[in-house]
C-alpha cells in the first residue's frame, strides 16, 4: 500500500502556480492567423491518465474549461477537474482570469476549492489563491516581467505560500518564458525552490505547440505520532500540441513526465477537444 505521506506530498507539490492554458494569454493572442477572428467563447473538455511507480498505480480523470474572451479588459475562465487514484476520487473547482489594466500592465488571478470528503483522497489544496502582476517593457513591449504570490491550504496536512518571479519574451509566433518559485511550507517553516522554462510556437486559429521543463528541490514536514521531514529533488518535462481542425473546433494532445527522484516517477498524457463560438 502506498504510504500516506507520499499521497500528501503529491498534493502539496502540485501547488506550483501555472496558467490553465498558457496559449490563451494576452501575449499569445497577439499572434493569430490572418483570417482568424477570435470567438468570445471557448469550451474545452478532455480526459487524462498517468502510470505512477512505487505502488501508486494509475491516476486518471476528466477536466473541463469555459472561457469568455469577448471583453478586451477582463477574460474569465471556469475550470473543473476530477481525479481518481487507487485511494479514491477528488474534484477541484477553479476561477481564473486575466485583467488588462493598461496597454503595458495586466494581472492574472485565481481561486480554487477542493472538497475533502475522504482523508485518503486529497490531491488538491482545500483552498488556493493566486495573483500575478505583469509588465510589458518598452519600447516594443515584447518583453514581459512578472511577480506573483500563491497561498494554499491543504487542511490537516498543512499550508504554505509560493513567491514567484518570471519573464517572458515574444515575437511573431515564438514565445519563451521562465519562472522561479520560492516555496514556504508549514508546519516547520521550511523553504525550497524550483523553476520552469517553456517555449511555444504558433498562432491562434491554426496551431500551437510547446514544451516545458522544470526542476527543483522540495522540503516538507509531515506530522503524526513522530513528525519528520522529507527532502528530495525532482524534474519534469511536458509538451502539448493544439490544432484547429475547423474554424470553430479542434483538439489538444499533451504528454508529461515527472521524476521525484527518491519518491516516484509519473508518465502520462491528456487528450481534449475544444469548441469556439
Amino acid at each position: 500500500m502506498v504510504p500516506m505521506y507520499l499521497s500528501l506530498l503529491a498534493a502539496i507539490a502540485g501547488c506550483v502556480p501555472v496558467d490553465p492554458t498558457p496559449q490563451d494569454s494576452p501575449v499569445n493572442q497577439t499572434a493569430a492567423a490572418a483570417d482568424y477572428k477570435m470567438p468570445p467563447f471557448r469550451v474545452q473538455f478532455g480526459g487524462f491518465a498517468s502510470h505512477v511507480s512505487q505502488g501508486y498505480g494509475t491516476w486518471r480523470g476528466v477536466d473541463g474549461q469555459v472561457w469568455f474572451r469577448g471583453n478586451r479588459y477582463f477574460v474569465p475562465a471556469f475550470l473543473m477537474e476530477s481525479q481518481t487514484r487507487p485511494q479514491g476520487t477528488q474534484q477541484n473547482y477553479s476561477f481564473f482570469s486575466y485583467a488588462n489594466w493598461t496597454k503595458s500592465f495586466y494581472t492574472t488571478q485565481s481561486f480554487s476549492a477542493a472538497p475533502q470528503r475522504d482523508p485518503q483522497a486529497i490531491y488538491f489544496p482545500k483552498r488556493r489563491y493566486d495573483i500575478k502582476a505583469n509588465w510589458k517593457l518598452p519600447p516594443e513591449q515584447h518583453f514581459v516581467v512578472g511577480a506573483g504570490y500563491t497561498r494554499f491550504d491543504m487542511g490537516a496536512a498543512g499550508h504554505g505560500q509560493i513567491f514567484n518571479v518570471g519573464s517572458l519574451y515574444y515575437r511573431g509566433k515564438f514565445v519563451l518564458e521562465g519562472n522561479l518559485f520560492l516555496n514556504r511550507v508549514q508546519p516547520g517553516d521550511l523553504y525550497s525552490a524550483s523553476g520552469l522554462l517553456s517555449a511555444q510556437y504558433g498562432r491562434e486559429g491554426h496551431s500551437w505547440w510547446g514544451i516545458t521543463a522544470g526542476g527543483g528541490r522540495e522540503i516538507y514536514q509531515l506530522t503524526g505520532q513522530t513528525p519528520f521531514e522529507v527532502r528530495f529533488a525532482s524534474y519534469s518535462l511536458t509538451s502539448f500540441y493544439r490544432r484547429w481542425v475547423t474554424r470553430n473546433m479542434g483538439f489538444v494532445v499533451s504528454l508529461d513526465y515527472l521524476d521525484k527522484l527518491t519518491a516516484y516517477r509519473k508518465a502520462g498524457g491528456t487528450v481534449s477537444l475544444f469548441f469556439e463560438f
